[in-house]
């Protein structure tokens, strides 16, 4: 055996004499209201529009610029309900693609990808990195956070949305409203 071969194997012997134990342990036994349900996914896509806030430097950026600290946004958000508890909790990921400023003859593609939860009284809450390019090539990245909530109306699911994007020059804060197609 080469002098290389010897830590090698004194490696793996010890990984696994240590893992060991841990592969004979039992699995604890999860209440039933805290369980997963095993559901089909349901992709539930839909339109979003709203507006975003400027604040901190980059409002005053835009200021100096005669631009507005408000800005329209307008797009779709692609959502995966992942899996869900028997009582009612539903995990969740979303693509959210946004267009922005277009009435001050801006042009401001922005995409997010947020994991978080819905509870069964429909408030939602994720977080995920957001990139956006304007029209002029200039890209930003940030980390998102949102809150909102799913409202029925009839047939017709609702979601309201508040976010923040945290990144260098100000969080910027949006407001999205739109429907559930699915």
């Amino acid at each position: 055996m080469s002098n290389k071969m010897i830590p090698l194997t004194i490696a793996a012997l010890m990984t696994f004499t240590a893992v060991q134990p841990a592969m004979s342990q039992q699995r604890p036994e999860v209440p039933a209201d805290r369980a997963a349900l095993v559901l089909h996914r349901q992709h539930l896509p839909g339109p979003r529009f709203g507006f975003t806030t400027f604040t901190g430097d980059l409002a005053k950026q835009r200021a100096e610029a005669d631009m507005s600290n408000i800005m329209s946004q307008f797009g779709w958000q692609f959502e995966t309900q992942v899996m869900s508890t028997n009582s009612g909790v539903t995990a969740l990921m979303e693509w959210i693609f946004l267009v922005g400023g277009v009435e001050q003859d801006e042009l401001n593609v922005g995409v997010s990808w947020m994991a978080g939860f819905r509870t069964e009284d429909g408030l939602e809450f994720g977080v995920g990195p957001n990139i956006g390019v304007n029209k002029d090539g200039n890209s930003t990245t940030s980390m998102v956070v949102a809150a909102g909530s799913t409202l029925p109306f009839g047939d017709i699911y609702v979601p309201i949305n508040i976010a923040a994007a945290f990144a260098e020059g100000g969080p910027r804060i949006t407001t999205l409203i739109g429907w559930i197609i699915g």
